[in-house]
């Protein structure tokens, strides 16, 4: 669209000095030359029309000039701008294949640096099963110099630890795992069970609370919570932790026993008796029943 505007006015600037070049001829026609010598009448008469010619044409080209300079100044804003167009483009497509770059060699070094990672945590495995507890301990420590962050690391190592029975060092290792990741059940058993070896039950009793609360589908975990609340003193407590063990587990015996030794030292003898008809059930060559018969026929109604 441009370029016929262009041609267009080129066109009408050549009609335009046709035109005045025509209209002087007259004028030219007209001059008084015949006084003037015969040799000088051609040279002069060329002269005249030439003056006349380039006073039309500088006349023109100043008009043209003056008409094509606002089209000449607008064509050089349209080159500047599509220049710098241009230059916007060429400078998103070079940031584009530089991300592209960028982020290829982004997933390629997180593609190395898992399989890396991984096959630490499992020669670590390795070793620990083993029994070479000093090798799996060296590599954790490599696996978890390549990502600070990782859990499975951290939790080799504390395993580890507990192995070599360097329990302190296990216990510091599983609680920094826990602010990892603090619904880490497992975690939090094994820090139970280290607390209980030190002799600290209340601690024992509420990393095996915490992990009840966050994985309910463990009955083992609600038995040994039982045994523990029977010893601290709070055998009203573990009433529901022995029941919680029960329910998961209705025929298993030693859930029962226990379940009749909290109900008969809480003075609940309604629940006594029916731990008594089910162990009975379950497991009636269970030598303790005639003594548990025997305690409960001595509780008050």
């Amino acid at each position: 669209m441009l370029n016929l505007l262009f041609l267009g006015i080129i066109i009408i600037a050549l009609a335009v000095i046709l035109f005045l070049v025509l209209r002087k001829f007259p004028h030219l026609a007209n001059l008084d030359l015949h006084n003037l010598p015969e040799e000088k009448i051609y040279q002069k008469k060329r002269e005249i029309i030439n003056k006349r010619i380039e006073k039309s044409g500088s006349l023109l080209k100043t008009k043209v000039g003056k008409m094509l300079g606002p089209v000449g100044k607008l064509w050089r804003i349209s080159q500047l701008q599509f220049r710098i167009y241009v230059g916007k483009i060429e400078r998103l497509l070079h940031h584009e294949q530089v991300l592209k770059i960028k982020q290829k060699n982004k997933v390629v070094n997180k593609e190395e640096h898992e399989q890396k990672l991984g096959q630490l945590i499992s020669s670590g495995e390795q070793q620990l099963k083993a029994g070479n507890f000093d090798e799996a301990e060296e590599i954790f420590i490599s696996a978890i110099k390549v990502d600070p962050k990782s859990a499975a690391a951290y939790r080799g190592l504390g395993d580890t630890y507990l192995a070599k029975d360097s329990i302190e060092e296990a216990r510091q290792t599983y609680k920094f795992l826990t602010k990892m990741q603090p619904d880490d059940d497992g975690v939090l058993v094994k820090l139970a069970k280290i607390a209980e070896e030190q002799g600290d039950l209340e601690e024992a009793i509420q990393y095996f609370q915490q992990a009840v609360l966050i994985n309910d589908s463990f009955s083992p975990r609600f038995y040994h919570l039982a045994e523990l609340l029977v010893r601290v003193g709070q055998p009203e407590v573990a009433v529901e932790s022995i029941l919680q063990a029960v329910e998961l587990e209705s025929q298993n015996p030693k859930y029962l026993d226990l379940l009749i030794e909290i109900a008969i030292i809480c003075g609940n003898k309604d629940l006594a008796l029916k731990g008594y008809n089910d162990l009975r059930l379950v497991n009636p060559e269970q030598q303790k029943l005639n003594s548990f018969k025997d305690r409960i026929d001595k509780m008050g109604v």
